[in-house]
């Protein structure tokens, strides 16, 4: 129990981290806009994880506004039964404006909403693996959150990806200097001892009164 703990405190550790960056550098502000596909909902449906919007929110950490597009929606109706609870909550989601109409793949349409380096500030939730791939290649301003056996996951900032061993480190020099900010300043207090910390010096005080009394002499015999 120990161990899943920490595991899960340093994964929220690592999401704040991710998300300060987007923040930071991108743009994205709280309630975050976030794009979910039918592969996702569907693995949170079989995950039991409970309803997709409260899974999101517990998992950034703050409130969120969930959106998917007509594609996706008109794909899972037709899916059949084993897609009937991710069809159901995509009706209940906020549908994106404009992008092809049905009976466009649903592919097309989240990578249609995420287009102009994704000037809406979505972050999108797919288990789709070469939308995951496609969205990584084609702009650094797309977040991407996936369902893992553990949870939610979050793939780290294309253009700023895992700061933290020595060769990942030299690829970080050519960022701004904004953007390596915004990745190490969270981490940067991690388990960091504090250097701020201003200590009171002791103040000067007389001599003690029991070191300056006279030593009693043993008697002779």
């Amino acid at each position: 129990r120990a161990r899943k703990t920490k595991m899960r405190v340093k994964r929220a550790r690592k999401v704040r981290k991710y998300l300060r960056f987007y923040r930071t550098c991108h743009g994205f502000r709280a309630p975050y806009k976030v794009l979910v596909d039918g592969n996702f909902l569907h693995a949170v449906a079989q995950m039991k994880l409970g309803h997709a919007k409260d899974v999101v929110v517990k998992f950034l950490g703050c409130d969120a506004k969930l959106f998917t597009t007509r594609c996706v929606q008109h794909e899972l109706k037709g899916m059949g039964h084993e897609f009937k609870e991710a069809s159901l909550s995509a009706r209940h989601l906020g549908e994106v404006k404009g992008g092809p109409d049905p009976p466009a793949p649903a592919f097309d349409s989240i990578m249609a909403a995420v287009d102009s380096n994704n000037a809406e500030r979505f972050i999108v939730c797919t288990q789709d693996e070469t939308l995951r791939i496609k969205l990584r290649e084609s702009s650094p301003y797309v977040p991407v959150i996936f369902c893992h056996t553990s949870g939610l996951q979050m793939e780290p900032p294309a253009d700023a990806q895992g700061s933290g061993t020595a060769s990942q480190k030299e690829e970080a020099k050519g960022l701004p200097e904004r953007e390596r900010n915004a990745l190490g300043q969270e981490e940067s207090g991690v388990g960091a001892v504090r250097t701020n910390v201003r200590y009171k010096r002791p103040k000067a005080r007389g001599p003690n009164p029991l070191a300056c009394k006279k030593k009693i002499g043993k008697e002779r015999p």
